[in-house]
Formats: C-alpha cells, structure tokens, sequence
C-alpha cells in the first residue's frame, strides 16, 4: 500500500515538472520571438486570400526559399501558411507584387522605426557595465578579503561578464539586422476560411427600405397584383446580417371582398455575401453580392379573420450604389417565398431599396 502511494506521488510530480518545463519553454520561445522582432526597424504584417491555394503556397514558399535571408518559422496546413522570415527591405516592393497577383490582400501593414537611439543606449550600458567589471575584479584581487567576500565577489564578476555578454550579443544583433524587415505572413484558403478570420466586426447602421411585391398569381377578390411599402433595415454586421421590420399594402384596394389581403406586415433577418471575383465589398460603388432573408409576416384581412402568420424565405441578388464608412445605398432582387400552403397566391418577385448610415 505505502509503496503504490510512492509511485502515485513520484507520477504526480512527474506530471508537475514536465508540465512546467512546457510551458516555461513555450513562454521563453514566444519571449525570444518578441526580442528578435524588436530588433528590426522594419516590421511587416500579410494576411493574403486566395482561391487557388495550393499554387499560392508553392509560389510563396519559393520565393522565402530564394530570398529570405533567415526564416524563424513556417506552418503549413491544407488550409493555410504561416511564416515569419527576415528580408532585405529593397525586396518588400517585390512582395507586395507578387501577394496582389496570387489574390486579396486581407492586410498589409508596414512599420517602420529608427533603432539608432536603442543602439546608442546598449553601448552607454555597455560601457557601464563594464566600468562595475573592472572595479569588481579590482576588489576580487585585494589579498585582504575573507572566504565569504571572495565569493561574493566572484558572484559579482559573473553577473557582470554575463551581463556584459548579453548587451554585446543585443548591439551585435541590431547591427546585423539593418537594411532587413521582419515579414509576418499568413496565406489563406479563401473557401475554407471565406473571412479570413472568425472575428466579427459590429456596426450600428439604422435606416429605411422601400419595397415592392409583384406576385405570380394574384387571385381575384382575395390578393392584389403588387405590395409595396416602407421597412426600418438595422444594419448591425459589416457582414452584412441585418434586420428589417416593415409593412407591405396593396397597389389596388378591394373594401368588398372581407377575405382580401390588406397588409403584410414583415419581420425578417437576413445576410449579404459579397463574391470573390468583384471588389469582396471594398468598393465605393457598385459592389455586386447575393442575399438571403429568412423571417416571416402577419397576413391581414379585411375582415381581420385569419391573419396567421406565415414564415418566408427570400434569395436574391443585389447591387450596392454607394458605399463609404458612413452611408450605404443599395437595391436588391429577391424571389420572396411563403412557406405554407398559400404560397402560390403569394410568391412572387420582391424589389427592395434602401439606405443605411452610421449612426
């Protein structure tokens, strides 16, 4: 018995000291990665999109094979490339070509700073730091000192050599990184991660939507030909996800047939994608995307007897006329789709129209 609980207590701190070893390596590696970038003036972060990925990766990898002039790292999945490598600055602008020609360029951000006061004060400690040597040796070889005050001394050196040793290795590692830009790069599968990202970035766009309904077979004495009306459309995702809740009434009004349609009153939530192949939504003007709207409305009559509410699924195609960080104006097509068994007298063509700004 005594010696199983042995054995559970040898594992157990087995487990502990292994599990402390990774993470204390897993923190000093990230420490060093940190070091070595702030040793370069010059800082660069790619984050690239792109449809052909498999071609993309071997084109990139390529070009860090041939002109990279030191890689720290490079992951590879079949969804994506991480890489972070040095190069020459004279090369960022042979970059930035070739990342624009493989697909989008999600980010591209450049900083750069001026490392020579850093440089200026690693020598001032230098020289500090070796001025306290010297005394320490100087007091090391006083013949007077006890046991104890030799050792303290001989403790005191050490530190200053090592000291002295690091500040020398960190000029030395400045020195070398001039005229040279750390790249961080990230090549990503455009269908596997549509975003380029799973972050979500919220916006708070309220406005107006005009509407109008054709339907398909509109049934005498019961539906009219066309709907229109006006909706409030909140805009909450760059997305776009949005709500929209609104009132359809009848172009031709019919007071006699108690069983005619009056009003549709819509509530719906829908999406906006924005294709590959034009501007993703980076446009100004004229961005080009397909949309969803799922949701339902309240059917009333005149005679305020069944107005049931029926769920709706609307497809579409939309252009956005102009688009800037404060208004967006579009227009949409969509086929709008009642979900029941009424839907032949109801389905039809759905025009929208809206704008939206930040508010």
């Amino acid at each position: 018995m005594a010696l199983r609980l042995t054995l559970a207590a040898c594992s157990s701190i087995h487990r502990f000291v292994l599990s402390a070893f990774l993470v204390g390596s897993v923190l000093v590696a990230q420490a060093q990665t940190t070091d070595d970038q702030e040793s370069y003036e010059t800082q660069k972060r790619l984050s690239v999109g792109v449809t052909k990925y498999a071609e993309a990766r071997a084109t990139l990898t390529g070009f860090i094979r041939s002109r990279a002039t030191r890689v720290q790292k490079q992951e590879e999945t079949p969804e994506q490339l991480t890489a972070e490598f040095s190069l020459p600055t004279r090369e960022l602008s042979r970059l930035d070509s070739l990342t624009a020609t493989l697909g989008y360029v999600l980010e591209n951000n450049l900083n750069a700073r001026n490392l020579a006061p850093r440089l200026q004060e690693l020598r001032t400690l230098e020289q500090a730091e070796a001025t306290q040597l010297a005394r320490a040796e100087t007091r090391l070889r006083d013949p007077k000192l006890t046991k104890q005050e030799r050792e303290d001394e001989q403790e005191s050196v050490a530190r200053h050599e090592t000291r002295l040793q690091q500040l020398r290795q960190q000029q030395q590692q400045l020195i070398s990184h001039q005229g040279q830009a750390h790249v961080t790069l990230r090549l990503f599968d455009e269908i596997s991660f549509p975003t380029g990202n799973r972050r979500v970035s919220f916006v708070n766009m309220p406005g107006v939507e005009y509407a109008y309904l054709r339907l398909d077979n509109p049934k005498l004495g019961l539906t009219s030909p066309a709907y229109q009306g006006y909706a409030i459309k909140y805009l909450f995702t760059r997305g776009k996800s949005y709500f929209n809740l609104g009132v359809y009434k009848p172009t031709t009004t019919n007071k006699t047939d108690s069983a005619f349609v009056n009003e549709l009153f819509v509530i719906n939530f829908g999406q906006d994608f924005y294709p590959r192949n034009f501007g993703r939504g980076r446009r100004r003007y004229l961005n080009l995307y397909t949309s969803y709207q799922v949701g339902g409305f309240i059917l009333n009559r005149n005679d305020d007897q069944k107005n049931d509410f029926i769920p709706n699924l609307n497809l579409g195609l939309g252009v956005e006329l102009i688009k800037t960080r404060h208004i967006l104006l579009d227009t949409k097509a969509s086929y709008f789709v009642p979900l029941n068994s009424r839907s032949r007298d109801l389905r039809g063509l759905l025009g929208q129209a809206s704008f939206n700004f930040v508010f």
